[in-house]
């Protein structure tokens, strides 16, 4: 059934449909777009090798002194689409009354962000087809405008234009030309390809997608200079010494690692030059690995890949994965079962053991990252260039950039992961004459879970600790069944045991992880050794207190089965088909090309999906799948709170759970208080989920 006759199901058909164990298509309201004010627009603009969005962030880009915009599509309404020269696009920007009219463009960060820095144009409203491809099309296809746009019967770009502008400052009437049709395409393609999506999408989840580009493209946070430099000279330090635990380069002195000039650099230069040679080198830090008994991970080779068959050597098929998105790589602390066989982890020697060992691995594939990449440096680099000049920064998200609805980083600079009291976080300032206010949604995931699942003890406890802050709560709870004892808010540390088992172990988490998860010191607590035996008793104590929701992770695996097989069904505010999940917002989770087989390791049975167009499959299981669901139900809690927060207050960041405003000083306190409220109250949907929030405000992105 498509979505143009499930939106217009009577209360009856719904009914009928449950009894027949279809599944129960949410109803969506339709953005009400205003069609004869949509401007869509596509910004064609210099580039070359060296000033590319591939080495620069989008607002580097945009503010760098070589920009310059070559041709502007603009389509007003549905009138024809018109070239527009650059040295001519301000003056056309300027006829249009931007208080009325709204952008639509592919990648609005983009061409938005353009129009704001250089003309000073902010609409009304902001539609990015980029966003919307993501949030329909999630594991189906990628979202570019290309694939997009053939995914819905039309024509795509049109190829190898594009790469004949690069490095071209001023184009020859024939290339202008041939880039004109290239241009225009491309904007009558967005056009259409939104109205194609429009048609299915929630108005909701459209004005997120404004909200989001907005916090991008009219900026107007500050940046506290001073504090950025001391973080980056800090960072510095820090990658300095990471290197030399990591690498002795006195291991290497008769290697001739240096050449020429090289042996003439200061001691210290020299040593550290070595230890990124020898990290930034497959087979030397492949024995690095070795030495810790660890046989480093290999994949196909994306070379060995590109080339034609006949091309290809059976000799160089595979290569180490050492990439940073290589998951067997990044998993090695985790593998215990390759680099701790000869321990015992029911041992508290040989749990230190492990801990330490684990420690040098994590240090060993942080320094191998970081020798290839420089994503702290850079991104304290890039605040530095975004807040010079008293210039505002830019907060730049990827909307529905994780399969559940999450957002991602974006501009080259993740605003997603900055560490709570981390220094990057404290040098966000609120503009003169404003404050920066910040309500978090207290243990989100782990209230949907146990509402979702029925887990009514669990909420309870959540709820009685939310009106009372001298109540025992759930992580008292749990870690009371793990001690044995009484423990209080003044059992700080076993609290925390609790905390973490409470968090952490609602989607399946076993025995083994957990174990690596407390000696790590697992968010922001003291290192905890508990033997193996122990873990598997707090996870079977976990398991028994909270069986209702074990019994979700079994429904879970249903579901699984169900989508493979195309059987529809539902459970609460979700329901299912084949290869689909639907949320109670009118948006999906998709699981394409599900497929049960083998696990090679475990040689136990495992469910795949296709994850992507790129051919690259994922599993699933019980508890992962709930964790998507759980995940993808907080978002829209989340994200429907901060929809309502906005319509009163200025929204100008989301970090994960929380919202971020930017009232002014006088209103700080009212803002604060509606935020705390907003984000208490729960949905239509889930009116029976107790929810929490807490937070404050201040100067600078302290809270």
């Amino acid at each position: 059934m498509g979505w143009s006759s499930a939106l217009k199901r009577s209360p009856v058909a719904v009914a009928a449909a449950q009894a027949a164990n279809e599944p129960f298509y949410p109803t969506i309201n339709l953005y009400p777009v205003d069609w004869t004010r949509l401007v869509t627009i596509d910004m064609e603009t210099y580039f070359d090798d060296d000033y590319t969005l591939k080495k620069l962030s989008t607002s580097e880009y945009v503010r760098d002194p070589r920009f310059k915009p070559q041709m502007m599509a603009l389509k007003v309404g549905s009138k024809p689409t018109r070239i527009v020269r650059g040295n001519r696009i301000g003056a056309e920007l300027k006829k249009i009354n931007w208080a009325t009219h709204a952008v639509l463009c592919h990648n609005t960060q983009f061409d938005g962000f353009i129009l704001s820095h250089h003309y000073g144009v902010v609409p009304a409203f902001y539609y990015d087809t980029l966003s919307m491809a993501r949030g329909l099309h999630s594991n189906e296809i990628g979202a570019g405008l290309d694939e997009v746009a053939k995914f819905y019967g039309g024509r795509g770009k049109i190829d190898g234009i594009l790469e004949l502008t690069k490095g071209v400052l001023e184009w020859p009437k024939a290339l202008y030309d041939q880039a004109a049709v290239y241009c225009g395409q491309d904007n009558d393609e967005c056009f259409r390809i939104f109205k194609e999506m429009h048609a299915k999408y929630p108005a909701d989840e459209i004005e997120l997608i404004d909200l989001t580009v907005r916090m991008f493209c009219d900026p107007v946070l500050k940046v506290d200079i001073p504090r950025v430099q001391a973080e980056l000279d800090r960072e510095l330090q820090h990658r300095e010494k990471l290197f030399f635990d990591a690498v002795n380069p006195l291991d290497y002195a008769a290697d001739k690692l240096l050449k020429g000039k090289e042996k003439l650099l200061p001691p210290k230069e020299a040593d550290m030059l070595t230890i990124k040679r020898v990290l930034g080198s497959n087979e030397r830090f492949a024995e690095l690995l070795r030495a810790e008994g660890i046989e480093p991970p290999r994949k196909i080779s994306p070379a060995w890949m590109k080339k034609d068959k006949a091309e290809r050597r059976d000799e160089d098929k595979y290569t180490y994965a050492f990439a940073k998105d290589d998951l067997a790589f990044k998993q090695l602390p985790e593998n215990i079962e390759m680099w701790g066989k000869d321990l015992d982890l029911n041992n508290k020697a040989d749990i230190k053991e492990a801990a330490k060992r684990q420690a040098r691995i994590q240090t060993l594939v942080d320094c191998r990252i970081a020798v290839k990449s420089t994503t702290n440096i850079t991104r304290a680099q890039r605040f530095l260039t975004a807040g010079a000049r008293g210039m505002s920064l830019p907060c730049g998200y990827a909307y529905f950039r994780a399969h559940t609805g999450r957002w991602g980083g974006n501009n080259k600079m993740n605003m997603q992961n900055l560490t709570r009291g981390g220094e990057l976080r404290l040098s966000i300032l609120a503009a003169k004459g404003h404050q920066i206010a910040v309500a978090d949604s207290g243990q989100i995931e782990a209230r949907v879970n146990g509402w979702l699942w029925g887990q009514q003890d669990l909420l309870d406890r959540f709820l009685a600790a939310d009106n009372d802050k001298n109540a025992l709560d759930n992580y008292c709870h749990m870690a009371t069944s793990i001690y044995g004892r009484a423990i209080t808010k003044a059992d700080k540390d076993e609290r925390h045991v609790g905390k973490v088992c409470v968090l952490g172990l609602g989607f399946q988490m076993g025995a083994p992880k957990l174990q690596m998860t407390l000696a790590k010191g697992a968010l922001g607590g003291p290192p905890v050794f508990f033997t193996l035996d122990q873990c598997k008793a707090i996870v079977n104590t976990y398991r028994r207190l909270n069986y209702k929701i074990e019994q979700g992770w079994k429904k879970c695996n249903q579901i699984i089965e169900d989508m493979a097989a195309g059987v529809a069904g539902r459970h609460k505010c979700i329901s299912w088909e084949a290869d689909t999940i639907w949320l109670p917002n009118g948006m999906s989770l998709k699981y394409p090309d599900l497929k049960k087989g083998i696990n090679e390791e475990s040689g136990y049975d495992e469910w795949t999906y296709a994850a992507g167009a790129d051919g690259a499959r994922k599993k699933i299981y019980g508890g992962l799948l709930c964790e998507n669901i759980v995940q993808a139900l907080a978002r829209i809690i989340v994200g429907s709170q901060m929809l309502t927060i906005s319509r009163k207050h200025r929204v100008v960041m989301t970090t994960h759970d929380e919202v971020v405003a930017h009232p002014k000083t006088a209103q700080a306190q009212r803002c604060y208080e509606f935020m705390e409220k907003t984000m208490k109250t729960p949905l239509a949907w889930c009116m029976d989920l107790p929810l929490n929030a807490e937070g404050g405000f201040a100067a600078n992105y302290s809270k």
